[in-house]
């Protein structure tokens, strides 16, 4: 049974490292992530017929099958139950099936993950990942280049800087915290390979969270003497200076341009997408327009935009009790992180921070890295408070 486990997390790690660049490995029309993720899943099965107990923290997985639950209801009064004829538009049947991969990964973490040791791993699994994407983001990128914004094929540009963000405080961890010198390394070279990632694909977003991320230092920073301290002042200027010479002036404007869109423009035509969108709430506030059915309920005003923002498209879609049941979701995990000790509360409460505030300006809700990051974070609490390796789903609750 120890083998079969063991294979069960060597696949579970590899749907982790997956997760930042899904789509970008095929292999016989299947991308990485299925894979690897029917083959955990399949394992993680086995060992429960073989007598396995399933492991559960009853008040964060009974709020996120209420939500799965709802979101899927939702679908039976949907008014886009066929793909949308734009391309950009996710269908509800695609919609469905990323709901059911968000509640299987909740679920799989717990049964395969169980110690303090399986979490260091996934933490370089995800790092070793993210460190992909930034290699696929910059293997093709140009210095001298005098764009706006760098991307690239199948990677949306803002949806790229939430995720390499979401991971420096992990890189972090792994800097401070662990005791082997090569993942100590990963998680110094991940760090500015990241925020250089991020800055070129020229988000506002991206830029804001990033920020968010690297803030992980403050308390090391704090903790350090007059040397230390002074340390980290001059490495931030160089930091500034490098982005200086290295960033394309234009990009470096748009980055700059955040206040001034948020305080007198239209946050790229978001603000009014969103004024749309609550009149058509109005329509149905307790219950929405159903599963997928943004981009149809929209179009009438001739915008052709997602929600930009996981929360108005929640709220259109399954309403006041969807909204209601997702900001459960996170209320939870938040409350979780907060009561995680030492520096790794801090660390995976930035981490929270920037999903979260990522998904004010991105439609991100249904998105597996998304909800790997609350899992993460409710694993992480139920690891070191010490819960039992087997407890029945019934019984496991969050301690007080």
């Amino acid at each position: 049974m120890n083998t079969l486990r063991n294979a069960a997390v060597f696949f579970m790690m590899i749907l982790v490292f997956a997760l930042p660049t899904d789509g970008a490995v095929e292999v016989a029309g299947m991308s990485l992530v299925k894979i690897a993720g029917l083959m955990a899943f399949g394992l993680a099965g086995l060992l429960l017929v073989m007598g396995n107990n399933i492991h559960a923290m009853q008040a964060f997985h009974t709020t996120v099958l209420l939500y799965v639950a709802w979101v899927l209801l939702s679908y039976t009064w949907s008014e886009m139950p066929v793909p949308y004829e734009t391309t950009q538009a996710v269908s509800s049947e695609q919609a469905l099936k990323s709901n059911l991969y968000i509640l299987m990964i909740s679920l799989l973490l717990f049964q395969l993950i169980t110690t303090a040791h399986d979490l260091t791993k996934l933490y370089i699994a995800l790092v070793l990942g993210s460190f992909w994407l930034v290699y696929l983001m910059v293997k093709d990128y140009q210095v001298t280049a005098n764009t706006v914004r760098h991307e690239i094929k199948q990677f949306d540009a803002n949806e790229v800087s939430v995720k390499l963000a979401m991971v420096i405080p992990l890189a972090i961890y792994l800097l401070t915290q662990v005791k082997q010198w090569w993942w100590r390394l990963l998680g110094l070279a991940y760090i500015p390979a990241a925020a250089f990632t991020i800055l070129i694909t020229g988000s506002r977003t991206g830029a804001v969270i990033m920020v968010l991320g690297l803030a992980g230092f403050l308390p090391i920073i704090l903790r350090s003497g007059w040397l230390g301290k002074a340390a980290s002042v001059l490495v931030m200027v160089v930091a500034l200076i490098a982005v200086a010479n290295i960033i394309p002036q234009k990009t470096i404007e748009r980055i700059f341009s955040t206040g001034k869109e948020i305080s007198s423009g239209t946050l790229n035509e978001r603000s009014v997408i969103w004024a749309n969108a609550y009149e058509e709430w109005e329509e149905s506030p307790l219950y929405g327009h159903g599963l997928g059915s943004f981009r149809r309920i929209i179009n009438p005003y001739n915008v052709d935009y997602t929600a930009h923002n996981s929360f108005v498209a929640i709220t259109a879609e399954q309403g006041i009790v969807g909204v209601v049941l997702y900001l459960s979701v996170i209320g939870i995990v938040f409350a979780l992180a907060w009561r995680l000790p030492g520096d790794e509360r801090w660390l995976l409460l930035l981490m929270l921070l920037v999903v979260v505030i990522g998904q004010m300006s991105l439609t991100l809700q249904d998105r597996m890295y998304i909800w790997f990051a609350y899992t993460l974070t409710a694993l992480n609490f139920y690891i070191k408070n010490n819960a039992p390796v087997a407890k029945d789903f019934n019984k496991v609750s969050i301690p007080t």
